[in-house]
């Protein structure tokens, strides 16, 4: 296959690197040809260097010989709980620190929203093939070297804050402003600092909810692009098509997993779906949600994503389990990029059983979604304890505007649209945005009381 070579320029130097379009653009078998050896390096230094994935493999059988990445299916799934009792053993980095601790120059957190903070080390290496995924995930959304991008994304201490970086590499102009300051977002805007918005789908449906009640024409604002990501939203019909109307923008989406790589999937201007970005850097499986059995990536496939670390040098994972179910949704694309497409449906950690069937919050927003102007777009599911299988009717609770706080039939209206499009009987209580609780970053799907 050809090599192209695109050279980014701008006033004051020439950056001449390669943006490894023999990788980018390769067919899903030619991807595999270009891993092998890649894996083949990695399953020697896991072996040699971490004892905690020496033990898992010696469990598993593998202690001494080779597995190839087309029996990659027969070694143990990594979960997060066990990269955290890694952690422990070990502290500060774990057993799983495949290089020396001098070697180790960038440590991010995670959130802890389900305990203790983990950390996240990276070496030079590791820095360098976040960042080449990270450009070929926001080039591919659109963001180019004349982009001049407002970035909600903090510096830190979250992975999400490596998109600085990113944005260096692109040759784009960044404007950073911190998570959540929403004044100094809409100031930036109006005097035309940027032309792109990064931040994640909540803020942007908040922004245009907001701007729609003040401006007399938000789509004046000279904006023309949203990037989300962070959380789910900017694939939802409902969502992408109010915010791109009230601020006459184009929205696309990325999407990356913290112990893996923050930057992984980028949507293209075509908007058919997140292109898989880290080819030649990650390998990704496709697993049965229930089974966990194998399943081909191909159009039509919905299953949970499954992650290998072929180049991370300081923590990689082996078949680390994301927790995000997706929908294939192709292969190829008028863009030319070959690697898959999909959507997320929703987070396995969200999902909750009605009656047999899965349920996945983002579909309840998506049905909320239709009501506005009466509703803002934001809704929550609320669970008693942490019990997976929910009897009906389900507590939904949907953000609404001041003057709908009492509206019986909107209730109505939306319990029955939910029964209609997702089978289940739901209980529908109206929140006002004064209420509902904070826009300016995240909106958690479910709330366990």
């Amino acid at each position: 296959m050809a090599i192209t070579t695109n050279r980014l320029r701008d006033d004051t130097c020439e950056r001449d690197w390669i943006w490894e379009r023999e990788v980018e653009a390769a067919s899903w078998e030619e991807t595999r040809r270009l891993s092998v050896g890649a894996w083949e390096r990695q399953f020697r230094r896991l072996r040699e260097s971490s004892s905690f994935y020496a033990r898992k493999f010696r469990e598993a059988g593998a202690g001494s010989s080779f597995v190839s990445l087309a029996d990659l299916s027969n070694l143990p799934f990594t979960t997060k709980e066990e990269l955290r009792q890694a952690l422990d053993e070990e502290p500060p980095f774990g057993s799983n620190l495949c290089v020396s601790p001098i070697q180790v120059k960038r440590v991010y957190q995670t959130s802890g929203t389900t305990g203790a903070p983990s950390v996240l080390a990276l070496t030079r290496g590791d820095m360098e093939s976040w960042t080449l995924m990270g450009t070929r995930t926001y080039y591919a959304t659109g963001i180019h070297e004349h982009s001049t991008v407002l970035t909600t994304f903090g510096a830190g201490p979250f992975v999400a804050g490596h998109t600085h970086f990113v944005l260096l590499r692109t040759g784009a102009r960044s404007v950073p402003v911190a998570p959540g300051d929403t004044e100094r977002v809409i100031f930036g805007l109006r005097a035309g600092l940027a032309d792109t918005l990064l931040s994640t789908a909540s803020f942007a449906q908040y922004l245009a909810n907001r701007l729609e009640k003040t401006d007399a024409d938000p789509s004046a604002i000279p904006l023309t692009h949203v990037v989300t990501g962070g959380e789910p939203g900017g694939g939802i019909p409902g969502i992408r098509d109010h915010i791109q109307r009230v601020l006459g923008v184009t929205v696309t989406e990325v999407m990356g997993i913290g112990d893996v790589a923050p930057s992984l999937f980028g949507e293209c201007p075509h908007q058919q779906g997140m292109h898989f970005c880290g080819a030649g850097q990650v390998w990704v499986e496709l697993i049965d949600p229930d089974s966990r059995e194998p399943m081909e990536i191909e159009t039509g496939a919905v299953g949970e994503l499954v992650y290998t670390a072929l180049t991370r040098e300081a923590m990689p994972v082996v078949r680390f389990l994301g927790g995000d179910i997706v929908r294939i949704d192709g292969t190829s694309c008028e863009c030319e990029r070959t690697s898959f497409r999909m959507r997320v449906l929703g987070r396995r950690d969200d999902m909750f059983i009605v009656r047999g069937v899965n349920v996945y919050p983002t579909a309840i927003l998506s049905v909320v979604a239709e009501f506005r102007p009466r509703v803002t777009g934001r809704a929550r599911v609320i669970r008693e304890g942490s019990q997976t299988s929910i009897e009906p009717p389900i507590p939904v609770e949907v953000e609404v505007t001041e003057r709908h706080g009492s509206d019986a039939s909107l209730v109505a209206q939306i319990e029955d649209a939910i029964h209609s499009r997702l089978t289940f009987r739901s209980k529908v209580t109206l929140v006002p945005e004064s209420d509902f609780g904070e826009s300016g970053y995240k909106t958690r799907l479910t709330v366990r009381k």
